[in-house]
């Protein structure tokens, strides 16, 4: 088994992981829920809204910035702190209008780095529209571009690390999913898994309840309502759905070092099983992001003897707004 430790570290901007076996160690950037307004003519059903989402977003983003100035500075400051490799967890586009993905797009390049990016459930849905699985595979076509052409599940070999993100902004995975990382986890390699929406874990519960009133994380059963599960659109989960939790959670997949997600607009870090965190991103439009740095050890002996710290949650975005633009 790879010998792997987390490192406890003060806030929401790093995580530091101690791997066996890396070729060297590796700097990547994790950015979620940037929420970037923007929109044109070439979505003029959109522009009301557009307006109406910048004004309040505007509001809450550090100096009242817009979200686009936030994410071009921290592309920058990224940029300028030496990364080898960035995954985007989404939401980074407020809906997907050209004009935005397009920003996405530029920011991406501007980079200079490997870089994966997987949908939130803002990135394939207009507010006028109804909230569906259809509606996402209508719109999966704009962000091809994005997710070189596969927007349910990709996968990058950094340095030894396989980057892996899967597209869980329904609250469901695939089969084909499920088995798409499985067949990563099976290279036997050391993996990190990027996805959008957090998996249910007992540490992020008191949080996310008291941000939401409502358990909007990936497989969680009870805390839900009648009402909360009809407004998050979130009936029950899936075989498959279920699959994935038990794999993360109790199966085979001791070479995951990591989970990284965002959706709930606050940052976290805590245990999912002995050993392995989640790590929840501070929204990107507050100025928030994270840099994970996997320091390579030759063997388990390497690696510092820092005992797994409690979970920790970080605030740092209004909560009036957050439940107004999940």
């Amino acid at each position: 088994m790879i010998g792997i430790r987390h490192e406890s570290t003060t806030g929401d901007t790093h995580a530091r992981i101690y791997i066996e076996g890396l070729e060297r160690d590796l700097r990547i950037l994790h950015l979620s829920d940037s929420h970037l307004t923007e929109a044109d003519d070439r979505d003029p059903d959109v522009l009301p809204y557009a307006q109406q989402s910048r004004a309040r977003f505007d509001e809450r983003t550090p100096e009242g910035q817009t979200t686009r100035e936030v994410f071009e500075r921290t592309i920058s400051d990224a940029r300028e702190q030496g990364i080898d490799a960035a995954v985007l967890t989404g939401d980074i586009i407020h809906f997907p209008a050209w004009a935005g993905i397009e920003c996405l797009e530029r920011g991406i390049k501007d980079l200079g780095v490997p870089a994966l990016f997987t949908s939130g459930n803002h990135d394939w849905h207009f507010p006028y529209l109804e909230w569906s699985d259809a509606v996402r595979q209508s719109h999966y076509p704009r962000l091809q571009g994005l997710t070189g052409g596969n927007p349910a599940c990709q996968s990058v070999d950094i340095g030894g690390v396989r980057l892996v993100t899967l597209d869980n902004s329904t609250y469901q995975v695939s089969d084909e999913q499920v088995s798409f990382l499985r067949s990563e986890l099976g290279t036997g390699q050391p993996c990190l898994l990027f996805v959008h929406i957090p998996i249910w874990t007992e540490a992020l519960l008191p949080g996310v309840m008291d941000s939401w009133k409502a358990p909007i994380m990936m497989c969680a059963v009870d805390d839900w309502t009648e009402e909360t599960r009809s407004r998050w659109k979130v009936p029950g989960n899936d075989p498959s759905t279920v699959e994935l939790y038990e794999l993360l959670t109790q199966g085979e997949s001791l070479n995951l070092a990591g989970i990284f997600c965002g959706h709930v607009h606050f940052g976290h870090a805590g245990l999912y099983r002995e050993g392995r965190w989640q790590y929840v991103a501070r929204p990107g439009f507050s100025g928030g992001y994270r840099i994970i740095e996997l320091l390579a050890v030759q063997s388990k002996e390497d690696q510092p003897g820092t005992a797994d710290p409690p979970y920790r949650t970080t605030r740092s975005c209004d909560v009036a707004l957050e439940r107004a633009f999940l």
